[in-house]
């Protein structure tokens, strides 16, 4: 071994010794549940269609395993390559290349929905990858924006310095965040096309909490989810008097419509929530027993993807879930935590966008199992089934884990 090899070797051990355990312990335990509960919820349909009980349990082990090794490998690797605009760029050019080949030459639609990529024993989801790609970006964007950004509606320039007046802060901001904002849409557009609304509305949330935590002025920020409050209200009470909006796909209306009344349509728009309430109410407080689930025997579909959640209300009962959840919230609120004590400002933006991927999607998957959310077709964080989904988690612990590290080091 050459001296440049011993090197790297200490200083991998150096960061070893520096492993937040605080934020890897919950992760592995939510990382077990998931492997120990799609066994369970997938059992039935894997040995109907597939001939095989344990086909998803071995591909979710697969992934768990899999996973552990890419937090080793992003929590040990040069906190600036995290921050470098060149790799960055790189990953969401390939990412594009992928998205683009999704829309146009096509592939077969899984659930209706043209987002995956067969490569062998994993389907590469890349919108999900888009997601860390897109912190990482925004991370570095904003933290070398952030005087312009607490300056806004404050900053004079130009005509408007000379006639005393404000700049319009809307227009400021788009000023400022012009660039990323022109990436997200192509990006976004592509994704709807496939279509894949949950990843949407989570990429679309993260980088509006992620710039409105950046810098902007409270007032700001306040005014902004007041704004998205009131036009989702519209949308529903329109959707609820009207029935029907243009340009929205059908498919899109049927989730909200059977949210608003999830027994109005029970054998078609309604048939996955009701049989979700069916399965929750079942379960009570303490549950049916490991193994004992009804619904996941062919009544509620993705009983081990979107729906895992009312399969495990249904046999751990409401009790079990909310240990589980209380352990997943723990995590959310400690990487929230976590953003006001790391000094670096890219750290902290990584953060707060990680940290609002897992709190949106958690609440987005769980809100819509017991209707007090449309369904979207997004999975609960490192418990579905998923190789994409899990592995992006993954990422993205491992890459918090590299952050706490080196302010750890650095603090020495």
């Amino acid at each position: 071994m050459d001296q440049k090899e011993k090197s790297i070797v200490q200083s991998i051990k150096k960061k070893v010794q520096f492993f937040d355990w605080n934020l890897l312990i919950p992760y592995l335990i939510l990382l077990g549940i998931g492997v120990f509960m799609v066994y369970s919820s997938s059992s039935y349909f894997a040995m109907s269609n597939l001939n095989n009980s344990e086909y998803f349990f071995k591909r979710q082990l697969m992934y768990a395993v899999i996973s552990v090794l890419v937090v080793s490998f992003f929590s040990t690797i040069n906190f600036r390559l995290l921050k470098s605009v060149g790799i960055i760029s790189g990953v969401m050019f390939v990412l594009l290349f992928m998205l683009i080949y999704l829309v146009t030459l096509g592939v077969d639609p899984i659930n209706g929905s043209s987002a995956w990529i067969d490569a062998g024993p994993i389907n590469i989801q890349p919108s999900e990858f888009f997601k860390i790609a897109m912190i990482l970006y925004l991370a570095v964007f904003l933290s070398n924006n952030q005087n312009k950004l607490a300056n806004i509606g404050e900053s004079y320039d130009g005509p408007a310095k000379e006639n005393g007046k404000k700049r319009n802060t809307v227009s400021q901001i788009y000023q400022i965040v012009r660039k990323p904002l022109i990436c997200l849409g192509v990006f976004i557009t592509l994704i709807l096309i496939q279509p894949d609304l949950g990843g949407v509305i989570i990429l679309l949330s993260i980088c509006v909490i992620m710039v409105l935590l950046s810098g902007v002025p409270f007032k700001i920020s306040l005014a902004t989810f007041g704004l998205a409050g009131a036009v989702y209200a519209v949308f529903i009470a329109f959707i609820k008097l009207v029935g029907s909006i243009p340009f929205v796909p059908t498919y899109m209306l049927e989730r909200f419509t059977a949210y608003l009344d999830p027994f109005g349509d029970m054998q078609n728009s309604s048939f996955q929530l009701v049989n979700s309430f069916y399965a929750l109410a079942r379960g009570g407080l303490f549950g049916v027993g490991i193994g004992e689930s009804i619904q996941k025997s062919g009544y509620l579909p993705e009983s081990y993807t979107d729906f895992i959640i009312p399969i495990m209300g249904e046999e751990i009962g409401l009790i079990g879930v909310l240990i589980i959840l209380a352990i997943f919230f723990y995590l959310v609120y400690y990487i929230f935590r976590m953003s006001l004590r790391i000094r670096d400002s890219f750290g902290q933006l990584v953060c707060i966008g990680i940290a609002s991927m897992f709190l949106i999607q958690g609440t987005i998957n769980v809100g819509g199992a017991v209707g007090i959310m449309p369904l979207t077709g997004v999975t609960f964080p490192f418990i579905s089934y998923g190789g994409s989904s899990i592995l992006v988690s993954s990422m993205a612990i491992g890459i918090l884990n590299n952050i706490y590290i080196y302010d750890r080091m650095n603090d020495r």
